[in-house]
């Protein structure tokens, strides 16, 4: 069976499915009753290479080892595009996301090809692509290190200019590429891997097709425009990391209605997407996977993008499989998105869907999500509760969280928003959690993990 496996990044569960007070989206909505639809996923980490490891491999980041102290994938375990490569399988990653262009060791093991889908900067997407880039500390570094302006430093300037072109908006033409090469692959007779990272809902958060920039001549744009640069300029240093940050209210409210329009505008391209690729029967051998790596911040927690946390925000994010022989169903059960990888393995190798998270009774039989996050170091004055590496679990209904002050819990149930921690001890967790009627292994699986954490910290 093929796999399409589809990750748009930044799409947090949070603002999907409010109504009027979130963005519209009819195709996802559909897509809730023609696939096997998980109401309660959660991702790994907080930020693209972690989930996106944790997905290749099934491990967790302190395991695979690639987070924001290592900033690459070195473990030897096999990723699954290695694992379906060695089964006969073109294996392919479509995307502009610069974490996937080959410059960071290890994120695409095991991809026969990768294909980069970018578009010219034009007009205000040009200066605007070059201002953002510039903000980032990492390539302001790799700037410093490696010189801009001799014609020996080309390979800078270019670097520079891809950096910049990650703004402009190119998820339709990545759809539009993925669906001729399932085609031409499916004629070939030739399995396929298809790994699809879109990034137009990620930041700068694109109001239109073409442009990060809302066009002049709509009512107020002028000063969105500017208020948007300014608080993305300062957000991509981290600002929020550090004491006395502040963004005003307006800019916040701007940044998630942009936000917002980049979800409706990705909604409207996948359905286009899906409801071609069915209409040419390419979804009739093809188990398509349709997920998010994390979520987004927006003065969540005083946090903004996605750092810094092991909040709901950036765990809890939308999943949608649809396999051909699998009919529609809803799971509210807690799953953990790095289990996509045993169930891409089970499909590409013919093992059958028993213990995957298509099979009826796994998700129940263990609703537990485990996560974790490495803090970023190369941040000067960080506040103390971000120099710190963090570790949660998501039982059910119920979450902890093992934080350097101690374990504390939530009934997401309750406080979905996460505002009322309580201190706790790991046998009141689980006591709660048995009250729930939640499994024993779940239970035992989310102490072990905070435990596993607690012994690390106390060792260090």
């Amino acid at each position: 069976m093929n796999i399409a496996f589809v990750v748009v990044d930044s799409l947090r569960a949070v603002s999907l499915g409010r109504g009027a007070d979130g963005p519209r989206t009819p195709f996802l909505d559909r897509l809730a009753g023609e696939s096997v639809a998980f109401r309660s996923a959660h991702a790994s980490e907080c930020w693209t290479l972690p989930t996106h490891m944790s997905m290749f491999t099934g491990l967790l980041p302190s395991e695979h080892g690639a987070h924001f102290q290592s900033l690459a994938y070195r473990a030897s375990a096999p990723t699954i595009a290695e694992i379906l490569g060695r089964a006969g399988y073109h294996t392919e990653v479509v995307t502009r996301n610069s974490l996937f262009d080959g410059s960071v060791p290890g994120t695409t093991r095991g991809f026969q090809h990768n294909t980069r889908v970018v578009k010219e900067t034009r007009g205000m997407a040009a200066p605007i692509g070059l201002m953002l880039a510039l903000a980032k500390p990492g390539i302001r570094r790799h700037l410093r290190r490696a010189g801009f302006f001799t014609a020996l430093q080309r390979d800078s300037r270019e670097f520079l200019g891809r950096a910049a072109r990650m703004v402009v908006p190119a998820d339709r033409e990545a759809l539009a590429y993925a669906l001729e090469r399932m085609s031409d692959l499916r004629r070939c007779g030739k399995p396929f891997f298809l790994f699809l990272n879109l990034f137009d809902v990620h930041a700068p958060y694109c109001p239109t097709e073409a442009s990060p920039a809302r066009p002049l001549r709509e009512r107020g744009a002028l000063r969105e425009n500017l208020s948007v640069l300014r608080a993305l300029a300062k957000l991509s240093g981290h600002g929020y990391l550090r004491p006395g940050f502040r963004l005003p209210e307006r800019s916040r409210r701007y940044l998630l209605g942009r936000y917002h329009s980049a979800i409706e505008l990705i909604d409207r391209k996948l359905g286009e997407f899906y409801d071609a690729a069915r209409a040419s029967g390419l979804l009739d051998d093809t188990l398509l996977v349709l997920v998010s790596d994390h979520g987004e911040a927006f003065g969540d927690h005083g946090l903004f993008v996605h750092d810094g946390s092991v909040w709901q925000t950036h765990l809890h994010v939308p999943l949608f499989i649809h396999h051909p022989d699998c009919p529609p169903r809803v799971v509210e059960d807690t799953v953990a998105t790095r289990d996509l990888f045993t169930l891409l393995r089970a499909v590409g190798l013919g093992l059958g869907l028993g213990g995957t998270l298509l099979d009826r009774d796994a998700p129940a039989r263990l609703p537990v999500a485990l996560a974790e996050h490495y803090h970023y170091p190369h941040v000067k004055d960080l506040l103390p509760q971000y120099a710190q590496n963090l570790a949660a679990a998501v039982v059910g209904r119920r979450k902890v969280i093992l934080r350097r002050e101690g374990l504390l819990s939530v009934d997401l149930a309750v406080d979905p928003g996460e505002q009322r921690l309580q201190p706790t001890a790991a046998s009141d967790f689980a006591a709660a959690c048995r009250r729930d009627g939640v499994s024993q292994a779940a239970i035992d699986a989310a102490l072990a993990h905070v435990g596993r954490w607690g012994d690390m910290r106390r060792a260090a």
